[in-house]
């Protein structure tokens, strides 16, 4: 009987599984704590692509619900969980939040009564949500940011103060993940500045937005309203560290030996080999652990195991690029000779090297070197040093370790 893998390289990494980010979690509870009493703390976290902020949302939800405990005993707030699509437009967005708020507290016949009175708006703006004559719409995105605002603070009031029994609650969390995919027709950093002022306009002080996405997410919200970074506690999502990657492997083959009548271990040096090709990034420990796990055959996960689940074809190497590398250096590059400078670069893994040297190797003229990296900088695909004139690097090891592997395969 073949074994279950116990590790999630395609999903968010299970509670059970979670490892680190104590600064992020306490700052949270601290922010829960705020908004339950009258002061409301909203959150901004980013992180590339892999470092777990999808799995610290995950996190934060329990610990808003009240089925994990903290430092402030038990909290009880209403939770949404919104993910933003480039498909996604205001009118999306508010329906998305009315649909969850009813499926999350409209099971009493009172409060669902409520919840179609209070929200009845939104009937009202259905056409243009559904591109339906939206030229005959006379509908004012301000007016219904102002009626979700509203409708949102008198929904939070009825749950703090329940009627006939009801359970009070400490407020409404609202997480959007994926913000780095806002289009300009959400407005999304104007659309939660107004929102904000709008709710404490209100007297509503106990609601509050986790926003997460990619770091270019700030970018997006600054250019939908300058001042909306202002709303926000920021949280930058960095690497876990080498302790806490392990801590992760460790509970993984726990959970996988629950779970398998044949028993599993992992070595030191396996473990390290891990540590050192994942970077920190828990995506990338659970799809090398999940490879590793699937290569080994004889019950004790060793270096020659990690090695070769890593970097055969099919392995954790090929898999982890195919969701992160190969749309940069295929679908975003239409030129050989960029692609070619990033092989040049992959040459220093992850280190910053200088544009002589690479111009050195580049088979192009000084003109189209130029031209690559300012476009492959523009793009996010290589970073440039601002302390040093003149100097590049890939993101990440990974990166570089694809492009010398699988670079060349053809798409």
């Amino acid at each position: 009987m073949k074994k279950i893998n116990p590790f999630k390289p395609h999903s968010p990494v299970p509670t059970a599984m979670f490892a680190g980010r104590i600064n992020e979690i306490t700052t949270f509870e601290k922010g829960l704590h705020q908004t339950k009493n009258g002061s409301p703390n909203n959150f901004l976290i980013t992180g590339e692509r892999g470092i777990g902020k999808s799995s610290l949302l995950m996190l934060y939800k329990p610990l808003a619900t009240g089925a994990i405990s903290t430092d402030y005993g038990n909290f009880n707030f209403v939770t949404i969980n919104t993910v933003i699509s480039p498909r996604t437009n205001m009118l999306t967005f508010i329906k998305v939040i009315e649909r969850s708020l009813k499926r999350e507290i409209g099971k009493i016949e009172s409060v669902r009564s409520f919840l179609n009175d209070t929200w009845d708006f939104v009937q009202r703006i259905k056409v243009l949500d559904s591109g339906i004559e939206q030229s005959k719409s006379t509908e004012d995105p301000d007016l219904v940011i102002d009626d979700f605002a509203y409708s949102l603070s008198e929904t939070c009031n009825r749950i703090a103060n329940p009627e006939k029994g009801e359970q009070a609650k400490d407020g409404i969390v609202i997480f959007i993940d994926e913000a780095d995919n806002a289009s300009c027709d959400l407005h999304l950093g104007y659309f939660l500045k107004v929102v904000t002022e709008m709710l404490q306009q209100h007297g509503c002080d106990s609601v509050m937005f986790v926003v997460a996405g990619l770091p270019d997410v700030i970018e997006k919200l600054s250019a939908s309203h300058e001042s909306s970074l202002r709303v926000f506690n920021q949280l930058k999502v960095k690497e876990l560290s080498p302790e806490d990657r392990h801590y992760v492997i460790d509970r993984g083959v726990e959970e996988g030996n629950k779970v398998n009548e044949e028993q599993t271990t992992i070595s030191a040096d396996a473990k390290r080999h891990i540590s050192t090709l994942s970077e920190g990034y828990p995506h990338f420990i659970q799809q090398f652990s999940y490879s590793a796990f699937d290569t080994n055959t004889d019950g004790e996960i060793s270096e020659d195991d990690v090695l070769n689940g890593a970097f055969n074809v099919g392995g954790a190497l090929d898999s982890i690029g195919s969701r992160y590398y190969e749309s940069q250096y295929h679908e975003q590059i239409k030129s050989d000779e960029y692609r070619q400078v990033l092989s040049i670069m992959a040459e220093n893994m992850s280190s910053w090297v200088k544009k002589s040297d690479i111009r050195e190797k580049f088979t192009g003229n000084d003109h189209t070197l130029t031209d690559a990296l300012k476009a492959l900088t523009a793009r996010k695909i290589i970073l440039k040093n601002t302390s040093k004139m003149g100097e590049y690097r890939l993101q990440q090891r990974g990166f570089a370790l694809w492009i010398k592997l699988f670079g060349n395969r053809k798409k």
